[in-house]
């Protein structure tokens, strides 16, 4: 084989060889970013429905009512109108952090994973409204809550069973929260597997690296046998 010919076939095999690497290292380098972005998100989710929880607990703790009283400016040791409400409007102003989070996992995971993965953060944030509203409403309604009328009674069942569940313990709310994170999990759980998944790829690649230097050092042991010639 002329020394010319073996040498244009090194320069080739190098040029395979690079540009296998680079796609590899790019397939693995994105793959890595998104099993770190399924794995964040699927986290704070989940501490975001965790706040869900204790934003709708019904039980409040006393240090909790007398804080919400003297932030208000209340006397500490008398309940004021609407206080449940009105603590649920506390610890949902608490949570802002954690879904202020949220957001930028969403947009990231619409980018990387589709609609599909958005739309489950829009379902835990249209959960969360739907209580805020019913918190609010109930917090400045007004009304005497010892002998309310029955349009009154009617409004504030609505607004408790949104809040708190609805009777015989139906609770569209939590069942709701509950299937956005199911969505999530079932749209990101496989990503965290990612990097398994990725080494036959780094398999391939390590592969075709030692081909093309099995071929490197035959164009080297054929230079002197071309030159005798």
């Amino acid at each position: 084989m002329p020394t010319w010919l073996t040498a244009l076939l090194s320069f080739a095999g190098a040029l395979v060889t690079l540009f296998i690497g680079l796609i590899g290292w790019r397939i693995q380098l994105i793959g890595k970013r998104r099993t770190e972005l399924a794995e964040e998100a699927l986290l704070v989710f989940a501490n975001a429905v965790d706040a869900m929880k204790w934003i709708r607990a019904p039980m409040s703790f006393a240090g909790e009512r007398r804080a919400l009283r003297k932030e208000l400016g209340e006397p500490e040791d008398k309940e004021m109108p609407g206080e449940a409400y009105k603590n649920v409007q506390r610890r949902l102003d608490k949570s802002n952090e954690r879904f202020a989070e949220l957001r930028r996992l969403q947009l990231l995971c619409k980018y990387h994973f589709g609609e599909a993965a958005h739309d489950a953060f829009e379902k835990l944030y249209h959960a969360r409204n739907q209580v805020s509203a019913a918190a609010y409403m109930g917090a400045t309604t007004s009304g005497d809550e010892s002998s309310p009328t029955p349009e009154n009674m009617q409004l504030r069942q609505k607004w408790h069973g949104v809040i708190w569940g609805g009777p015989e313990h139906s609770d569209l709310i939590a069942d709701a929260v509950s299937a956005a994170q199911r969505d999530l999990e079932a749209i990101l759980t496989p990503h965290l597997r990612a990097d398994a998944a990725l080494l036959p790829i780094a398999g391939g690649w390590r592969a075709s690296m030692a081909r093309a230097t099995a071929l490197f050092r035959r164009g080297d042991q054929s230079k002197p046998n071309a030159a005798k010639d």
